[in-house]
């Protein structure tokens, strides 16, 4: 290996991590969690109030909690309970999918309109 390719490989080991970091400072300003089911949205959920929510899924209810701007499926009916598992989101880029059930839960933000299509 000459000097110039681990020159190369160092620049873009640097430039992939400056490129990730605006992904772990991203704040949840005006944020929502909007729950899909068979792909309608049937719930659209204020992640500043901490409560408990509850969906129809198709395998039965999904219990839906929102504590300190997180998200999670507390409670579900399928077979390896894979949604409940994963535990708390806050992430835009991480959603909660339960497949049995056919709920998505996905935290979006609040955009402003930038255009207008006339």
């Amino acid at each position: 290996m000459k000097k110039a390719d681990k020159i190369l490989i160092v620049c873009i080991m640097l430039l992939s991590v400056v490129l990730c970091v605006p992904l772990f400072f991203t704040k949840n300003v005006n944020a929502y969690a909007s729950v899909y089911v068979k792909e309608k949205q049937v719930l659209r959920i204020d992640l500043t109030k901490d409560k408990t929510y509850v969906v129809d899924g198709k395998l039965g209810k999904v219990y839906i909690e929102v504590k300190q701007k997180k998200v999670r499926v507390k409670q579900e009916n399928s077979p390896h309970h894979y949604c409940s598992k994963q535990g708390f989101v806050s992430d835009s880029n991480v959603p909660i999918v339960c497949l049995p059930n056919e709920t998505v839960v996905k935290i979006e933000k609040e955009t402003g309109q930038d255009t207008v299509i006339q």
